[in-house]
Formats: C-alpha cells, sequence, structure tokens
C-alpha cells in the first residue's frame, strides 16, 4: 500500500468518525427524547408483547446469514458481477426465512403466549418491516465499503427525526404496542428515503450470480453464523425467558432498562467502529498502524462509555421518580446493568477487529463460552432474584467476554493496556465516590428531582472530564488537531459551497 493511499485510508477514517459521531450526538438526543416520551405514554406490557416479538424476527434473520454484508466489505476486490451476486443470495435468503418465520407465527407462536394476545399480529408486522430493512441494508454496504460515511450519518439522522415524531405521535394517539411497531418502520422508510434519492448515488438493485464470488460471500458468511447463532442467544435468550416465565409486564421492566444500558453501544460503539471496521480490513497487513488505529477507536471508547454510564447510572433513581411509579420496578435492574454499559462497547470493538483480521473463530469460540455461562445463569439467578438476577446474569457474562476478547487481541496489535484503562477507571472510581458523598448529605433530599439530575450530571462531566483533563490533555490535543485538520477545510468546503448555492 503507497503512502498517498494510507494517508487517503487515514483522512477518509477521520471524516468518517466525525460524520459518524455528528451523527451519534443528534440521534442519542432525539433517541432519549423519544424514550422519555415513550416511557410515560404506553404501559410495561406494551414494550413487553414487542420485545417477544422482536426476539423471533431476530431469530429469522439467523436464517440470511448474518454475516454477509460483512463479507461484502471485507472482500479484496469486487465490481459490478460481485454486487448483483450478493444482492442475489441475500435475497434469496431473506425471503426464504420470512415465509418461515410468517407460518410458524401462525401455527406455532401464537398459540404458544395466550396471555399475548397481539403477538403474533405484531410479529407478523415486524417481518413486514423487515423487508424494507434488508434493501437498505444492501446499500448500507455498498457505502460502507465505499467509506463513504457522511451518506450513512445522514440517513441515521432523518432516522431519527422521523421516528421520534411519527412514534410518540402514535403513543399520543393510543395505539399502543403498535406505537413501537410504527416507530421501527418509519424509521426505516425514512432511511430509504435517504440511501435511495437524497444523500448517494445508489446502486439499484439487480440480481445477477457469480459463481465463485457467491461461493465467496457463502464461505465467509458461514464461518460468521455460528457467532451470529451465539449472539443471538447472550442478547435475546433473556428476553425470551422472561417472556415465557416471568411474563409481558417483567419483560417490558427488563427491556427498558436493557434498552437503556445499550445507549454507549447504539450511540458511541457503533458509530466508531462502523468507520473503524473497514478501515482494520484495509490496514491488516500493516501491524503498527492497524495498531494505532484499534487503540484510537478503543480509548475514544473507553472514554466516552464511561462517561455515558456514569451519566445514565448515577441520576437513575431521580430519572425514573420523572417517569412515574410504574416504572419504579425497573430501577434496581437497570443500575445492576452498569457493568453490562461500561463493557458491551469494548466487547464489541474488540470483536470487530478479530472477524476484520479474518479470525471469526476467536469470536465463535468466545461466545460459547460465554453461552455456557449465560443461559444456565438465566435460569437460575432468573428464577431466584427475577429480573435482578438475569441483569446479574448479564454482567457477569460480559465480563467474561471481555477478558477473553482483550487477551486474544494482543496477538495482532499492540498497545498499552495500562493506558488504555488506567486513568478513564480512576476517573470513574473518583467520580462515583464524588456524587455517593453528595448525595449523603443531608440537605441533598429536600432538593428538586430536576435540580439533582442537573446537579448530577455538572458533577460528572467536571469529575470526570476534568480528571481526564490534567492527566492527558495533551493526548487529547493531539486527537483535537488531528480530527480539526481534516474537519477545517470541510467545514470551510461546506461554506464556501453553500454559498455558491443560488
Amino acid at each position: 500500500m503507497s503512502n498517498e493511499s494510507q494517508k487517503d485510508i487515514a483522512n477518509q477514517t477521520v471524516r468518517g468518525s466525525i460524520y459518524s459521531l455528528i451523527a451519534s450526538v443528534i440521534t442519542l438526543s432525539l433517541g432519549f427524547v423519544r424514550f422519555i416520551l415513550l416511557l410515560k405514554l404506553l404501559l410495561p406490557d406494551d414494550f413487553g408483547v414487542v420485545t417477544q416479538a422482536l426476539f423471533y424476527v431476530t431469530l429469522a434473520s439467523l436464517l440470511r446469514l448474518p454475516g454477509l454484508d460483512l463479507a461484502y466489505i471485507q472482500r479484496p476486490e469486487t465490481n459490478e458481477a460481485d454486487t448483483r451476486s450478493f444482492f442475489t443470495l441475500r435475497m434469496l435468503l431473506f425471503v426464504a426465512s420470512v415465509l418461515l418465520m410468517a407460518g410458524l407465527t401462525t401455527a406455532v407462536i401464537g398459540p404458544a403466549y395466550p396471555g399475548m394476545p397481539a403477538l403474533s399480529s405484531i410479529l407478523l408486522a415486524l417481518l413486514a418491516v423487515d423487508t424494507v430493512k434488508t434493501f437498505n441494508s444492501v446499500q448500507e454496504a455498498i457505502l460502507k465499503r465505499d467509506l463513504a460515511f457522511r451518506a450513512i450519518s445522514g440517513a441515521d439522522i432523518l432516522s431519527a427525526v422521523v421516528s421520534t415524531v411519527v412514534a410518540p405521535y402514535m403513543a399520543w394517539r393510543g395505539y399502543g404496542a403498535w406505537s413501537l411497531v410504527g416507530e421501527q418502520l418509519s424509521g426505516q422508510l425514512a432511511r430509504t428515503v435517504a440511501f435511495w434519492g437524497l444523500l448517494s448515488r445508489p446502486w439499484w438493485p439487480r440480481f445477477g450470480w457469480e459463481k465463485e464470488a457467491a461461493r465467496w460471500y457463502w464461505n465467509f458468511s458461514v464461518k460468521l453464523w455460528s457467532n451470529a447463532v451465539l449472539t443471538f442467544l447472550l442478547d435475546r435468550f433473556d428476553d425470551f425467558w422472561i417472556g415465557r416465565n416471568l411474563g409481558q409486564r417483567d419483560l417490558g421492566y427488563y427491556s427498558r432498562a436493557y434498552e437503556f444500558a445499550n445507549y454507549p453501544r447504539r450511540v458511541i460503539a457503533n458509530p466508531i467502529l462502523s468507520v473503524f471496521y473497514s478501515t482494520f480490513s484495509r490496514l491488516q497487513a500493516d501491524r503498527l498502524r492497524l495498531s494505532r488505529a484499534f487503540f484510537r477507536a478503543t480509548s475514544l471508547m473507553v472514554r466516552t462509555s464511561f462517561y455515558f454510564s456514569l451519566l445514565f447510572v448515577l441520576p437513575s433513581p431521580e430519572f425514573v421518580a420523572l417517569l412515574g411509579d410504574k416504572w419504579l420496578p425497573m430501577l434496581r435492574t437497570f443500575q445492576l446493568m452498569i457493568a453490562y454499559t461500561l463493557l458491551d462497547p469494548l466487547s464489541l470493538g474488540a470483536s470487530n477487529l478479530l472477524i476484520a483480521l479474518g479470525y471469526p473463530e476467536y469470536i465463535v469460540r468466545t461466545r460459547v463460552l460465554q453461552v455456557v455461562f449465560f443461559v444456565p445463569a438465566v435460569v437460575l439467578l432468573g428464577s431466584w432474584l427475577g429480573i435482578e438476577g438475569v441483569a446479574l446474569a448479564a454482567d457477569l457474562m460480559v465480563v467474561i467476554g471481555v477478558v477473553i476478547l482483550f487477551w486474544l487481541t494482543h496477538r495482532y496489535v499492540d498497545y498499552s493496556a495500562r493506558r488504555l484503562w488506567g486513568w478513564p477507571l480512576v476517573a470513574l472510581g473518583v467520580t462515583t465516590a464524588v456524587i455517593l458523598l453528595l448525595t449523603s448529605l443531608p440537605g441533598w433530599l429536600l432538593l428538586n428531582t430536576w435540580v439533582k439530575i442537573l446537579a448530577k450530571s455538572f458533577i460528572i462531566t467536571a469529575a470526570y472530564g476534568g480528571i481526564l483533563w490534567l492527566v492527558e490533555r495533551e493526548q487529547m490535543l493531539a486527537g483535537w488537531q488531528t480530527i480539526w485538520s481534516i474537519a477545517g477545510p470541510m467545514a470551510k468546503n461546506w461554506r464556501k459551497r453553500t454559498k455558491e448555492q443560488p
């Protein structure tokens, strides 16, 4: 790889990170607003039935070889015949999976849940939404391969705006659980408009079959399939077990706590890794640059995920109090998910590195160990402690995965664990201690709830950010200068194009 092409990849990576992080800030804000509004307008039972339906929708997606998109991005060279083969294989698997799950819904799944009469119809509606999502994901895979992250970020923002309007409006009008179906459908339709009309030059779907390319996609994806199945069990077995054994309402409480705990993954890890996965693939033959890219991505995720975890967990008593008494049973469950909130984005980062380097079997072995622990832990701890026991099982499972995966990454990249983890852990501990001291003061209980939330948020930002600024100021400034060296010209060009428009 020439120095010029390496520099071009680096520039595209930084640009992609900027676009993705801007989009993540906007989608986080809108997602949080939508999250609050839906919690205020809907009941735990509404979330419970949709979460159970999503378990089966995700189960159907396993029949489509979920690794196909990653295979297309990772393939060294592609042409029109390759792209048509990728699209054809994806659509054949999609149609087969939807027909099978639709038949099972009517004959088996619906009758198995007499306490959830709306489950069958909601499940079939979500399968229809999946049709739109499949076409969008094809276009998104092509854009990711081309490092066209501005279009992807624009689609994310448009989707967040539309779903934030549609879902709360439907909930306000009394549509109940169907408001959550509307959230999914409106978001995907917005992405369709973005991908296929407004923000990119789309590749228009055309069927074709190039045998060698199809075989390559199949073989690569099959290697990832077992990992997808294991990941499905880790992400969804708890939902299935709670829905079947504890009921629709408890599943609603647990699913909202889990949703909140997943914010750092969706808002921080996913945007960063959507950029860096492609970079990892491009730099897999250059250990030095690969190590730098991995450390930068992971370092950013560690620091931001720790910060957001503090913002989510420490003010949670006041936050849940604002939602009303109906949501109080989820407070302890959410607080118990702190380890999951902290570590799950980092597990995803290590996994993406190993997959990008062509070692999905390591992920599979790690997932096997996690599943062997997680499934019995959910049953035992859930039967004993209810949804709080299930949350503990999730915490322990993610700790096991992070320890194993980061140990494996040292075979292919070089970085200092002390530099990666040390000061963020110190900042996390000190900030938590300060907040606990604050809440023990006699006058704390007399304050208004909003004042408590604002006070905690300010102290968390000042304490955590201040500690990292004191000890990592030069590193933070260097990172900012790198970003601004590309973001500055981008902003200047954008202003110039804006002035030139009639």
